[in-house]
């Protein structure tokens, strides 16, 4: 067409402008095409990295794919707050947990980085994902197995008469090796690392029966809009109203609920209230069995509590009591915790006792062997 125009002398028509304007015209429509197929090879990419199989965390041993996941046997373990649980059984009779999470908000690329925070995380009371899988119809988090359960089903069972009846020592390693744990997070991410949802059912025992702490950093993936679900009753600190605004400060609080549940034996989740003093909350009751006129002995789970100094529960007592102090700043720090508990440890403690334990002994006979 052009060299039609330039054959007839008609100068005016050939424009540099126009030819300008093709050629930019054909410039972006390749940088078009070109960001469509490098888009499309990324989608690619991440699909099969991502839809078709497990990721697993660096240092991990475990080797299976989704397919094999996906048709293993399951238990269903529980319903949490970010989703629900499974132990799964692989071909190979490798035990896993997959905790399945609900109402997430973060990206591929978010959820990512986030797994890989966590699993960069080492101490022996953090347990820490071992791998993850994300695609449209599934987000797993995998961890390992731990046979004896958590420590919500050795306290409460998961099913009626199947606790474990935990000894004073039992539980005091427990709650030592769960606040070294704490203590751990709290210093990660230049110390402004959180947990968030610490409670019984997040608490299981490692090699030398010290607590480690599970469940760190999946309120970060879930939609702030989704409904709480149980998270707001029994460990979460009165100043937290959903799972984005948790601080150190309320994992202290939370801690504090643990410790206290461990010397009653009552779970603050399924409190049911106290008919004489019409206490409904599982804090406000133990405040009043410590505080109302003076210590009430009663306060104590009878498995421990007949056969220990009464002095060294109380010691334990009163920092429970100062972690789950109302007021955020009042509280200690972690750190501080494990220092106070381990130094209010005893050698030998399974073999001591007091006079109150043994005048009060008769109250629990039928409650097992001394």
């Amino acid at each position: 067409m052009v060299d039609n125009m330039r054959r007839n002398g008609d100068q005016k028509t050939v424009t540099v402008p126009k030819r300008k304007a093709v050629r930019t015209s054909i410039k972006q429509q390749i940088n078009q095409v070109t960001a469509y197929l490098k888009n499309t090879q990324l989608r690619k990419k991440e699909k099969s990295v991502f839809d078709d199989k497990i990721v697993f965390i660096e240092g991990c041993n475990l080797a299976f794919d989704l397919q094999d996941l996906l048709s293993a046997s399951a238990e269903r373990l529980g319903q949490g707050t970010f989703g629900y649980t499974y132990g799964a059984q692989l071909k190979n009779g490798q035990t896993i947990v997959v905790k399945r999470l609900r109402e997430v908000s973060v990206s591929r690329v978010g959820f990512e980085q986030q797994m890989n925070l966590l699993g960069d995380i080492k101490h022996e009371n953090v347990v820490t994902p071992r791998a993850f899988h994300f695609s449209k119809d599934y987000k797993f988090i995998l961890y390992d197995h731990y046979k004896q359960g958590s420590v919500s089903d050795m306290l409460h069972g998961r099913s009626e008469g199947n606790r474990i009846d935990l000894n004073w020592e039992n539980r005091l390693k427990i709650a030592i090796g769960t606040a070294r744990g704490i203590t751990h997070i709290h210093t990660e991410c230049g110390g402004n690392l959180k947990h968030g949802n610490i409670k019984a059912s997040n608490i299981f025992l490692n090699s030398q029966e010290y607590g480690c702490i599970s469940g760190l950093g999946l309120g970060k993936l879930i939609s702030p809009t989704a409904p709480p679900f149980m998270w707001i009753a029994g460990y979460a600190a009165p100043e937290v109203m959903d799972p984005g605004k948790v601080s150190q400060a309320s994992d202290v609080y939370s801690f504090g609920v643990l410790l206290l549940e461990l010397l009653t034996g009552n779970s603050p989740m399924n409190y049911r209230g106290d008919c004489e003093y019409e206490i409904d909350n599982f804090v406000r009751w133990v405040h009043l069995m410590v505080f109302n006129e003076g210590l009430d002995v009663e306060v104590f789970d009878a498995h421990i509590f007949r056969y220990h100094n009464i002095g060294k529960l109380e010691q334990i007592l009163e920092i429970g009591m100062s972690c789950v102090a109302r007021i955020p700043e009042h509280r200690p720090k972690m750190s501080d915790v494990v220092k106070m508990m381990e130094n209010a440890r005893a050698p030998n403690e399974d073999f001591e006792y007091s006079l109150m334990s043994e005048l009060c002994s008769s109250d629990y006979e039928d409650d097992g062997e001394r």
